[in-house]
């Protein structure tokens, strides 16, 4: 029993710095995301997860916009990125 109690310890994972919900880095700071799209308001919809059209973060029905960071707040969906650069090409 008292393994087990130490083993639950060690589990214990301490974060220091906030983690981006697009890009998932830690990073120093982190900003409400400026999309249209707004997950909170499908509270008992089948809809589960998706892709926010807006900046490519991952969604759950029911549950806030993830915060992002600066990079990814001023970035647009990673598709929307690919057809820019294959443009400027």
């Amino acid at each position: 029993m008292e393994n087990i109690k130490k083993e639950k310890r060690e589990m214990i994972i301490n974060i220091e710095k906030p983690m981006c919900g697009r890009c998932y880095d830690e990073v120093d700071e982190i900003f409400p995301p400026n999309c249209d799209e707004r997950p909170e308001l499908y509270i008992n919809f089948p809809i589960g997860m998706c892709h926010c059209p807006d900046c490519g973060a991952m969604l759950v029905a029911g549950c806030k916009h993830p915060y992002l960071c600066k990079k990814c707040l001023e970035r647009k969906h990673p598709a929307f990125d690919k057809i820019e650069k294959d443009k400027n090409e």
